[in-house]
């Protein structure tokens, strides 16, 4: 009896280990955008059980690349105060071989939803090469080996709406690539944030992230021009996009969330390196989902887009 009550917390422990390998915070916020894509194409926008299986595929894609990421820097993370205890490879708490089995099944129901259900072999190819790049090629090849890693680093992390658009529809169009491109410009400055205060740790595993190589003061400069580049990209999609001509709220929320985005990043500029990054950190994530929540509203309002 008195190991009866172990047994449920084994259990919940294992899963959390588990999400942890997903980066569920992380993959969350791509399967919103890739919600988002879907909503905007239209045409499946509240059809929830043909839109589900898709959602449970990207987050099972996002789960086998960050879980495959995370093998791949056990040594790494083993080191790192941030994540020596926390996550469960190199505290031990699940061995490299159950990882692998791990990522294999996330990574095979990802492809049997994309070819078996939707019959998207573009969706399931774009899933594949999501894997590899961020996996293999950022994880292995550019991230240990350039500080601008995160700048071509982020287009896995930009995926999900060309995947759910492909997965939908069996194609891309220029909404999808407009979309991709807000997360694409947006992943700099909110990565950088968090590599300020991460610095020492970074340093201690040898990853090059810009503030190791460039100091505090070139990152918080950098962080305010991808910013600028990031603003004039959002305000550009109404104008050069189709889908997004008639976005009232998405249009607003880039205004007024830019323009504070664009004032935060300059002030710490402006007093670095005294000013801590991470409050700005959590507010590059309400501003992403904003963004994407004036997408999604917006497409409702107006219905399916032709």
């Amino acid at each position: 009896m008195s190991h009866a009550p172990a047994l449920p917390w084994r259990i919940w422990q294992v899963v959390s280990d588990l999400l942890i390998l997903t980066k569920y915070r992380i993959t969350v916020v791509a399967i919103f955008t890739g919600y988002a894509a879907i909503v905007v194409e239209g045409s499946h926008a509240t059809d929830w059980p043909f839109v589900w299986p898709c959602l449970l595929a990207l987050f099972a894609l996002g789960g086998c690349a960050n879980t495959l990421n995370q093998l791949f820097e056990l040594r790494k993370d083993a080191v790192m105060n941030r994540t020596k205890s926390r996550r469960p490879l190199p505290a031990g708490r699940i061995t490299p071989a159950q990882a692998v089995v791990f990522a294999t099944i996330q990574f095979i129901f990802a492809m049997a939803v994309f070819i078996g259900f939707y019959g998207s072999l573009l969706a399931a190819t774009l899933t594949a090469l999501t894997v590899l790049y961020y996996s293999w090629f950022y994880t292995l090849y550019l991230k240990p080996r350039h500080y601008l890693n995160i700048v071509i680093g982020g287009v896995p992390g930009a995926m999900g709406p060309l995947i759910a658009w492909a997965a939908m529809t069996g194609t891309i169009d220029l909404a999808p690539l407009a979309m991709f491109a807000v997360i694409f410009l947006w992943t700099p400055p909110h990565v950088w944030a968090l590599a300020i205060k991460l610095k020492d740790d970074y340093a201690r595993a040898g990853i090059p992230m810009l503030p190791v190589v460039k100091g505090v003061d070139e990152t918080t400069r950098q962080i305010f021009l991808y910013t600028v580049v990031l603003v004039a990209g959002t305000l550009a999609v109404p104008v050069l996009v189709p889908a997004f001509e008639h976005s009232p709220m998405y249009t607003t929320l880039s205004l007024v969330l830019g323009g504070v985005f664009l004032v935060w990043t300059a002030i710490l500029w402006r007093h670095r390196p005294v000013m801590p990054t991470m409050p700005l950190f959590r507010f590059s994530i309400i501003y992403i989902a904003a963004l994407f929540i004036g997408m999604v509203c917006d497409a409702l309002s107006h219905g399916p887009q032709p």
